[in-house]
């Protein structure tokens, strides 16, 4: 273990409060495969804890969520959820606390104010993913509600994302359910670029992001301008 990754893992488990018994689980979920040679089982491995920290991550929301409002609707929980376990949430996350210093990530990684890589959320995934297999399911969950903090209550008015708007109006005019379908994905493979269209009401928009999701959501808001500019025309 290089000095790099040593040093991630120690400010990595200040931020957390929490002490890895593993250092090579950990190692793995914080050095990013496509630094220097990795080979298929490292890659292999990384990918296999960020599909495992995925799911934890969605149970543990979906937890606290379930304990938290017991009176919302199941369609009020599941927004919030989109928004708490998103890509762009994990990755603003990350920059806050600071997680994102712990990494071991390329240095042509693209990381700006208005566009932050996809695999910066990979990779927290892959940390929850490693916390699950160290520990147990109670203790991931107490370190996601830790991090995630008053961030899981004060969402609470924040309006329907665009994708849940849409499918709430194609369901009120009775109207098939909107399609999303990806049309392209460029870039290298720990920074892509996708680009998903969406088909509705006879109707086609194209949206970008730097994540299935927010293209889709981005597709999404152009298919709802689309669809309110052809009511005012008719």
């Amino acid at each position: 273990m290089n000095a790099a990754v040593s040093d991630g893992i120690a400010a990595l488990e200040n931020i957390l409060d929490y002490k890895f018994k593993s250092l090579q689980l950990i190692s793995t979920a914080i050095f990013h495969p496509s630094l220097g040679k990795a080979n298929k089982i490292s890659i292999r491995n990384f990918e296999h804890l960020e599909f495992l920290g995925d799911r934890v991550l969605g149970l543990a929301i979906s937890s606290i969520l379930y304990k938290k409002f017991p009176q919302d609707s199941e369609g009020s929980l599941a927004i919030r959820m989109a928004t708490l376990a998103g890509t762009d949430f994990i990755i603003n996350l990350c920059k806050k606390k600071k997680i994102i210093d712990c990494f071991s990530i390329p240095k042509d990684f693209f990381i700006s104010k208005d566009r932050n890589s996809s695999a910066i959320a990979d990779m927290m995934e892959a940390v929850l993913g490693s916390i699950f297999l160290d520990s147990n399911f109670e203790t991931t969950s107490a370190v996601v509600a830790k991090l995630w903090g008053k961030s899981i209550t004060q969402l609470e008015h924040k309006k329907k994302d665009f994708k849940t708007q849409l499918q709430e109006i194609m369901q009120s005019a009775r109207k098939e359910l909107p399609i999303y379908g990806l049309i392209e994905m460029i870039g290298k493979p720990h920074d892509p670029t996708f680009k998903i269209e969406v088909k509705a009401a006879g109707l086609a928009t194209t949206g970008i992001g730097n994540s299935k999701k927010s293209a889709e959501y981005d597709a999404a808001e152009k298919m709802l301008k689309k669809l309110k500019e052809q009511l005012v025309q008719n």
